[in-house]
């Protein structure tokens, strides 16, 4: 499997510290992926340097522990794209997410489609079949955002946020999806609510889902909603609670 990336397809700035490596993002999952292994091959490069580094939808951003100069740098990150071995990388996981799209976690496109049900239902049932992939975590700490949503299905962002946004929520902005890992201001369109938490801050890596692997949300009752909220909070098993990948 070859990159759809190639070294003359980035370019470097840099903003005091921080060297930032552009591109032009690509929708699908086999260049999403090159530039997570990439963004890895990188930050193990100069990791002794780097504060700390970072991925978004068109750059992957170095952050220098001291002032550096970008010719010194430069050959460097050049010399890595071209060596770097993406066909041994591992595969991606497959994600399953239960998600209520109750209306009372679905106002946001019912006003957008202004009560029109046939066309919500439609909606949500075309979102439910679609397989998203992560691109990266940002906003919130654990909100992450994932690509896959068709442009045709782009909902614009609201011309005024939210003063709150349920945790959990799984909204849309624009052609992006996100998780709100927490309450929060927010200005995406809510189209149901994931109960289950995707951080784990007793690990010492509390994403279990890592960039560039794929997410898939599947539809569940109120009723279920409810069980695993209770079963959450008092600490007792329940099937959803623990995603794990399915292949």
């Amino acid at each position: 499997m070859e990159s759809m990336y190639t070294k003359q397809d980035f370019n470097f700035t840099t903003l005091g510290r921080t060297l930032i490596l552009g591109f032009s993002y690509q929708h699908d999952e086999r260049s999403l992926h090159f530039i997570q292994v990439l963004w890895t091959a990188l930050t193990k490069q100069f990791n002794k340097q780097l504060e700390d580094s970072t991925t978004t939808f068109n750059s992957i951003n170095l952050f220098f522990k001291e002032d550096f100069q970008i010719e010194q740098i430069k050959p460097t990150v050049l010399k890595t794209i071209d060596v770097l071995d993406f066909k041994k990388t591992n595969p991606t996981k497959l994600w399953k997410l239960p998600v209520c799209t109750n209306e009372q976690y679905t106002v946001d496109v019912h006003d957008f489609f202004n009560g029109d049900i046939q066309r919500i239902n439609a909606y949500i049932d075309r979102f439910l079949s679609l397989e998203f992939h992560l691109v990266f975590y940002g906003f919130l700490p654990g909100f992450p955002y994932l690509g896959g949503l068709p442009i045709e299905m782009a909902i614009p962002r609201k011309a005024t946020p939210s003063r709150i946004t349920q945790k959990g929520s799984v909204a849309i902005g624009g052609d992006q999806v996100g998780i709100y890992p927490q309450d929060s201001p927010g200005g995406w369109n809510v189209i149901g609510n994931c109960p289950i938490p995707l951080m784990d801050f007793t690990k010492s890596s509390p994403n279990r889902i890592e960039p560039a692997d794929r997410i898939q949300f599947f539809k569940i009752s109120t009723a279920e909603y409810s069980e695993v909220l209770a079963a959450i909070e008092n600490n007792t098993d329940h099937p959803y609670i623990n995603p794990y990948p399915h292949d």
